[in-house]
């Protein structure tokens, strides 16, 4: 049993010099900080950088969304202009159609029958003379000889 504790002793003996030495070389370590404000400083010098890099990225990250924020708007206020003049164009072209097609039913005499709904304009009142529609149909005597 003595020999048993001996070496258990002898054990523990060795571990606690192997502690002290780690300790030694750590304090060792922490004494001599030179290699931890180089690393301090040279975190900070980067980070410095970084941050320089990131402000001017965003600069220009918000020169030009304002840049194009500018042309959406210009473009948003276009749109109903175009809407407009594309919507003349087009009442223009059906008219033409139409005149086309009035045509077509004077020299041929068949009635071609073209249907379009006009807006309905809600300012003005209609009365009852301009509601009542006359209707003229146009006949043609066809002789037999």
């Amino acid at each position: 049993m003595t020999q048993m504790k001996n070496q258990i002793n002898k054990e523990v003996k060795k571990a606690v010099k192997q502690f002290k030495d780690a300790q030694k070389r750590f304090s060792g370590l922490i004494r001599n900080t030179s290699w931890v404000d180089d690393a301090r400083k040279y975190a900070d010098k980067q980070g410095k950088e970084l941050k320089k890099l990131i402000k001017a990225d965003a600069g220009k990250v918000k020169k030009f969304v304002k840049d194009e924020r500018k042309k959406l708007d210009k473009l948003q206020k276009q749109i109903p202009r175009e809407l407009k003049k594309a919507e003349k164009f087009i009442e223009q072209q059906v008219s033409e159609v139409e005149k086309i097609l009035k045509r077509i039913e004077k020299a041929s005499g068949i009635k071609i029958m073209v249907s379009r709904k006009k807006k309905k304009k809600t300012a003005k009142k209609r009365t009852k003379k301009s509601t009542v529609r006359k209707t003229t149909k146009k006949t043609t005597k066809k002789t037999v000889n």
